[in-house]
């Protein structure tokens, strides 16, 4: 594993390259490298319409340099954030809420930088089958 000048972890190269919010209270890359969280959604940019099925990928916190690699196992499109999680069930998106919870899980959304553009592009579950992690383990769920 390279480090970076902070001595800290640097990500793997994939064909997909991506960023991730990852916290002490939704520690996303763990959810994602445990399987708890079945996919990650994203802005349907065109960015994220070129990914194909068997590409590889990797989230990384850049702050931390914790990831996931992997491929992507499936890709979902959808028109609204309220379709994605109403489908892919909000629990499976968001583990810390309950599918019942999806005004809350729509609202976390549209909170993330750039959300107002699912209007123009909609939006994307993505699945990961997960190769690598150095993301710290759960020990709980909410």
């Amino acid at each position: 594993m390279k480090l970076n000048r902070n001595n800290t972890n640097v990500c793997p190269t994939a064909k997909h390259n991506l960023s991730i919010i990852n916290t002490t209270d939704r520690p996303y890359l763990s959810w994602l490298a445990s399987g708890v969280k079945k996919a990650e959604g994203r802005v349907n940019s065109p960015k994220y319409r070129s990914m194909q099925i068997g590409d590889t990928v990797s989230f990384c916190d850049r702050k931390t340099g914790y990831y996931v690699y992997g491929k992507i196992k499936f890709k979902h499109e959808y028109m609204l954030f309220e379709d994605m999680l109403k489908t892919e069930g909000v629990s499976n998106m968001l583990p810390f809420l309950k599918d019942h919870e999806l005004a809350e899980g729509i609202a976390i959304y549209n909170a993330f930088p750039g959300a107002s553009r699912v209007h123009k592009f909609g939006c994307v579950a993505i699945g990961i089958t997960t190769f690598k992690s150095n993301a710290s383990p759960i020990f709980t769920i909410f």
